[in-house]
């Protein structure tokens, strides 16, 4: 197992820094006339032919060893739980509201690392898991009934499904490269995304051409799709290098660029106590950063 934790870091932040961006681009392209559902589709092609190319011409074998394949399934499940549940969320709910809910993500990684390495959480990971979730009931509970149930809930699947992903990718990449397993698992993800589309859009897509998409759509789109792909790999890379817990929290970078993005391009302004809730989460992520910088 690889273990070099400032090359880690690096990578996560600049991950963090570009997935902050994918959101807001989603955003733009719902609001030129292609839903979240078909930038999710495209991003999820273009990053499946990118890393098999990339894989094939490095030479690796495009198969999973049987050791892998637990860390394979659970890696497809959260990849496809990340890009259809938070991406579809922003469909419903504000983009900093959404980033509130699914940047859970990194609490329940301080939370279940111990869990998952067979020790017990502590009182003090315990406390800080209270001021997040406490946090997210101040951001959402005043304006819940105003707010799509459907954004919640899959912001919420998303934080989950990003919480196994951080485990299965860095238990995965103990077999194989990031552009080997990336690719694969976006090419099973493909199948059920493509399927997710066409049921929402009556069996049209409607980036195609003779659909109501916008050249302005279609720029959203692509950027939504090459921003992922490099940031993808920056993530796998961060988890090649080092473990989940001492990464994740550099993953706070995100929820500041996707807010601050937000407000200067979709004019998106939160209200008091989702700004105040917001806090909370982020003190919380600031606070699980710190507890893992001491327990190294």
């Amino acid at each position: 197992m690889i273990n070099r934790a400032g090359l880690g870091i690096a990578c996560a932040l600049g991950a963090a820094g570009l997935y902050g961006l994918v959101p807001n681009f989603v955003r733009g392209a719902i609001g030129n006339g292609i839903p979240a559902i078909e930038s999710t589709l495209f991003r999820t092609f273009m990053i499946a032919v990118a890393f098999a190319v990339i894989a094939v011409a490095q030479g690796e074998r495009m198969t999973v060893p049987r050791a892998a394949l637990p860390s394979f399934i659970g890696q497809c499940i959260a990849t496809l739980f990340v890009s259809v549940a938070y991406l579809g969320s922003v469909q419903f709910i504000p983009v900093g509201l959404a980033v509130i809910i699914f940047y859970l993500f990194p609490v329940l990684i301080m939370v279940f690392a111990p869990v998952v390495e067979g020790r017990n959480p502590g009182i003090l990971r315990i406390m800080i898991a209270l001021v997040a979730f406490i946090g997210l009931a101040i951001a959402v509970g005043p304006s819940f009934d105003s707010l799509d149930i459907r954004g919640i809930v899959l912001a919420a699947l998303g934080s989950a499904g990003a919480t196994l992903q951080f485990f299965s990718g860095r238990a995965i990449s103990k077999y194989m490269t990031p552009a080997a397993f990336g690719g694969m698992v976006h090419m099973v993800i493909l199948s059920p995304v493509l399927a997710i589309a066409l049921y929402a859009g009556s069996g049209t897509l409607r980036f195609l051409p003779g659909g109501p998409a916008t050249g302005t759509g279609l720029l959203f789109m692509s950027g939504v799709a090459l921003v992922y792909i490099i940031a993808y790999m920056a993530q796998m890379l961060s988890l090649r290098y080092a473990p989940a817990s001492t990464v994740a929290p550099y993953y706070n970078l995100e929820p500041v660029v996707a807010t601050a993005a937000a407000a200067a391009f979709l004019s998106e302004r939160l209200q008091v106590n989702q700004y105040a809730g917001g806090g909370l989460v982020l003190a919380a992520l600031v606070a699980s950063s710190l507890l893992g910088k001491w327990k190294n």
